[in-house]
């Protein structure tokens, strides 16, 4: 007698549309364990959106790249709308800047251009840099350590014993013990206007107005 499922047998999970994204990352993790499943199924590197399929837990793909390693560093800098990659969703492209500061051009299948993402350097050393992303009538997205952004009454309010302590560590983005650099939270903001979040590689998407080509374009970038 056969027991849990034949995961060969099961068929990929079915693609969702881009465009109505809220919560995302990049992985080639398909289908979660669970009761019924031991191991993992895995699909091609894509961006993955968290989601329900009866009592299964499953990451939706809703772009792909052509690389089938995991991880951001090895995902290249096109994204597809298709698993056969066929259909351009979106280019990064390195462009001219002036110092230490990096600009990328986000253009879309016909090479118009969606945004511009920047890597601006930090003015002190113990600072980490910030990323900025610009798309066309809307003012400019800034992403900020979340201690950061906190309203000050509020950071003199939680000011006692080791929250702060917490929040000025994961500020000063310290390496672990191994030498691995902690994860951030960051919060994007236009103005006063939540835009997103990211913990690390989880990114939470705000705004209905944000272009979702950019923030996947950030994503690839894994703040470094």
């Amino acid at each position: 007698m056969a027991f849990g499922r034949d995961r060969n047998s099961e068929p990929p999970v079915a693609v969702v549309d881009w465009r109505g994204v809220h919560t995302f990352s990049i992985d080639i993790v398909e289908r979660e364990t669970g009761p019924q499943r031991k191991r993992p199924v895995l699909g091609p590197n894509a961006v993955r959106v968290p989601r329900r399929e009866g009592q299964d837990r499953v990451k939706a793909p809703c772009a792909f790249f052509r690389s089938g390693v995991v991880g951001v560093r090895d995902v290249g800098r096109v994204l597809y709308e298709d698993r056969e990659a066929r259909q351009v969703l979106c280019a990064i492209e390195e462009c001219d800047a002036e110092g230490d500061e990096r600009r990328y051009s986000v253009r879309d299948g016909r090479g118009q251009e969606v945004g511009v993402i920047r890597r601006v350097p930090p003015a002190r050393k113990l600072l980490r840099h910030t990323w900025r992303i610009q798309q066309a009538g809307h003012a400019e997205i800034v992403g900020r350590n979340k201690w950061a952004a906190i309203a000050p009454k509020e950071v003199a309010a939680r000011a006692a014993g080791k929250f702060l302590g917490g929040l000025v560590e994961s500020a000063m983005s310290l390496g672990h013990d191994d030498g691995q650099v902690k994860e951030r939270t960051l919060l994007w903001l236009a103005g006063e206007e939540q835009v997103m979040q990211s913990v690390g590689q989880e990114f939470q998407i705000k705004a209905r107005w944000l272009d979702r080509r950019l923030a996947f374009a950030v994503a690839t970038f894994a703040d470094r």
